[in-house]
């Protein structure tokens, strides 16, 4: 009997099980090779399918049988063969159509075993004979290697959890993006037994980017109208990241102050180290959007690129991607990668082939986080364990850079828990504490509790000022208090209960009017803080963690024109004072008490920074091992790892709203949503016209809402604002008395 892994391509040919083992292998290996595994992979990718050898499966192709497991022989194959070694082969082989399961050594072997009928997924296995398995891959002339070395019975025997789980999504990554990428092939042939694969992405060439680079930069020094003082800052901090460029691979952190050119800057730094340590690819990860499409834009302008060249992959949820390049984000194969929090860290703590296909693509590459202070506490030692162990073992660089740098070598111990490097960054540059100083352009006044009255009294006398606010009703309160006294055009107001297109009207317009010197005040949550260019004289903020302050004040005389801006920092009213989240609540209650016993914050000064970080941290400490995610990673459950591993909360809803510049928009989405036509096309549209609101079934909002159900009356999590009058041209969603609404 012939034996064939899939149906037939365009051409009307089917593929063999020998010809794809042997095209998955070689894929494999070449992937795994980057961090010496070679064999390894090319182990796991020769038995993933060998399950299809079977009359069963082939049965299977000709839609005369469902429902069966040819993944599980596989696994119980390379347990036979190499033992302890193939524990993290067969791991990946097993949960290479499922996911990823369980890597305890004895959950795997007795699962291997297949002693019950159907597997845990209710599949029939398509095999129960090891040894038959073999001999029909040794018939094909197909030969597994006599032995593999592994480095997961090491770190399981060690209880590395997290190096010893990254290792094996790192092997898995390497198995599903070679299956995959053969699969695409065959399909694409025209030719019988022959393959035609996808275009490589390009390579990483960081001698001419940095080139391009370096004459951008020029350019901008001629023509940049920043003060004297910021023109040296960013000068200053420039040409000590190419200076740093020589520097060993490692983990570094680059602190330097909002305004300084950290966007270039650290790319120069990317691009000089990429260049000394022959680095594959550089990935900036950053935390929202708005940053992205930012730092992208400005990335393209460097590099005299657009969106349908291959050089910067844009991936993301809301990224407009040709086919040819959209191919090339599911598995990162482009020479710089520009890609979310979200994305980037759940993707390595992921169970499914889908998210891990291009973790292996990590390997040997500069990582560049931004915002580094993003990273959720109840997350803080796992995540930096990851990095760590990208770092030790797959040959990689990162930099966390931010202008308010956390503490994290606090976790250092608890991240030797799991990886043998620990956490111990080297900064980039030497003079962090003297950027600090010399970027001083704000000063800061501390409040107690005041009344909204008297921030509105304060605000109708500034020409141009900002207020920021940690929660929606806040900010929509004071909103409308100031409207009452002054006049509907001066003043703006901005949240995420506005539709991302009605958010960049908005910033569009008080950009405007802060160039033309224009009256102009913006009552906003905390969605201005990060990412958005914006420079006012004055800003007010409610009292919020540190570093939420210092970015606040990033928004206040960015440019340094005057000599100092206004921060000023306050309570609200006390029957007023609302946080979005308990650790955000813990983290401003910590300024709070420093307030209290130092009577003033230094916010310019690193030393306080730490100490603030310091005392925040060491609140939860004796939590961080402990809840859902801890029990998960201790037991070495890939699938409920990446259920609980979550950067925000699960628990929202998509609104798709009437916003008035978008009407037309919204008039035609809504008929195709109705008509359950939901696709990646309608997606990207609906995006900019959309409100992520929390969940909450007894809330008003429900009322106004018609749930957007898919044409396979599958629920799709989106829902279409009915009340037009719920919208409101000023401030978003507003359906009315819902209570108070935190930020998303």
């Amino acid at each position: 009997m012939t034996y064939f892994a899939h149906s037939e391509n365009k051409a009307g040919y089917k593929e063999l099980v020998s010809n794809h083992l042997f095209e998955t292998s070689k894929l494999a290996g070449s992937f795994a090779m980057m961090w010496g595994r070679r064999e390894e992979a090319e182990a796991a990718a020769l038995c993933h399918d060998l399950g299809k050898y079977t009359e069963l499966f082939n049965k299977v192709l000709v839609r005369e049988a469902i429902k069966i497991d040819h993944a599980t022989p596989g696994a119980l194959v390379l347990i036979k063969q190499y033992n302890l070694r193939g524990l993290a082969a067969a791991i990946a082989v097993q949960g290479h159509h499922d996911g990823l399961v369980s890597g305890i050594p004895r959950e795997l072997e007795a699962s291997v075993k297949m002693k019950e009928e159907v597997s845990n997924c209710g599949k029939t296995y398509s095999s129960r004979e090891p040894d038959t398995l073999l001999r029909m891959l040794d018939g094909e002339g197909l030969r597994l290697p006599l032995d593999i070395d592994s480095d997961y019975p090491e770190r399981y025997k060690a209880n590395h959890c997290i190096a010893a789980m990254l290792y094996v999504r790192m092997l898995f990554s390497a198995l599903v993006d070679a299956d995959f990428l053969a699969t695409e092939a065959h399909f694409n042939s025209s030719i019988e037994n022959a393959y035609e694969y996808r275009k490589d992405g390009k390579p990483l060439q960081p001698a001419i980017l940095f080139s391009l680079l370096q004459k951008h930069v020029e350019n901008l020094r001629i023509k940049t109208k920043a003060s004297i003082t910021i023109k040296n800052i960013r000068n200053e901090l420039y040409d000590e990241c190419i200076m740093a460029g020589s520097l060993k691979r490692g983990i570094y952190t680059l602190t330097a102050p909002t305004g300084s050119g950290k966007t270039l800057a650290m790319l120069a730094f990317a691009l000089r180290h990429a260049q000394l340590h022959n680095f594959r690819r550089i990935i900036i990860v950053l935390p929202y959007l708005n940053i992205i499409e930012q730092s992208v834009n400005v990335y393209r302008g460097v590099f005299n690129d657009n969106k349908d060249t291959d050089l910067i992959l844009e991936d993301h949820s809301l990224a407009e991607l040709p086919e040819d390049i959209r191919l090339l984000a599911e598995n990162w194969d482009a020479p710089i990668v520009v890609t979310t929090t979200v994305r980037f860290f759940e993707g390595l703590f992921a169970s499914r082939s889908s998210a891990c296909r291009r973790l292996h693509n990590i390997s040997n590459s500069v990582i560049l986080f931004d915002e580094a202070q993003s990273i959720p506490q109840k997350l803080a030692t796992y995540t930096l364990a990851s990095m760590s162990y990208l770092v030790e073992r797959f040959a990689c660089t990162t930099v966390f850079c931010t202008a308010t740098q956390p503490a994290f070598d606090f976790f250092h111990h608890s991240v030797k828990n799991h990886t043998s490097l620990g956490w111990q960054p080297e900064s980039l540059i030497k003079s962090s504490d003297e950027l600090a100083k010399k970027a001083r352009r704000v000063n800061v006044q501390w409040y107690g509790s005041i009344e909204w009255e008297y921030i509105a009294e304060r605000l109708k006398h500034k020409r141009q000022a900002l207020t920021i606010l940690n929660t929606k009703n806040q900010a929509k309160r004071l909103y409308l208090l100031l409207c009452e006294s002054t006049p509907d055009e001066q003043n703006f107001h901005l949240s995420t209960d506005m539709c991302p297109a009605h958010r960049l009207y908005i910033l569009a317009r008080i950009k405007k009017l802060l160039e033309s010197n224009m009256q102009c005040r913006l009552v906003s949550t905390q969605c201005i803080e990060a990412g958005v260019d914006i420079d006012f004289p004055a800003v007010w903020r409610a009292l919020a963690p540190l570093e939420a302050i210092c970015q606040a004040a990033g928004r206040c005389n960015r440019e340094g024109k005057l000599n100092y801006g206004e921060l000023h920092v306050f309570r609200p009213p006390l029957e007023d004072e609302f946080f979005p989240d308990d650790s955000y609540q813990k983290a401003a209650l910590e300024v709070q008490l420093m307030l209290a016993e130092k009577g003033n914050l230094d916010i310019d000064d690193t030393l306080t920074l730490r100490e603030y970080f310091c005392r925040y941290y060491r609140q939860s400490a004796y939590k961080a091992d402990s809840g859902k995610l801890a029990d998960a990673i201790k037991s070495y459950d890939f699938h409920a790892v990446a259920e609980n591993y979550n950067w925000i909360s699960q628990n929202t809803i998509n609104i798709l709203v009437p916003y008035l510049e978008k009407i037309e928009s919204f008039k035609r989405l809504t008929e195709i949503a109705r008509k359950g036509k939901i696709s990646r096309e309608w997606l990207k549209e609906a995006r900019s016209i959309a409100v992520s609101h929390r969940f909450d079934s007894k809330s008003a909002i429900m009322n106004v809402l018609e749930p957007i159900i898919h044409k396979n009356e599958e629920k799709t999590g989106w829902y279409i604002l009915l009340d037009r009058k719920a919208y409101c041209p000023k401030i978003g969603l507003n359906p009315g008395d819902v209570g108070d609404i935190y930020i998303s």
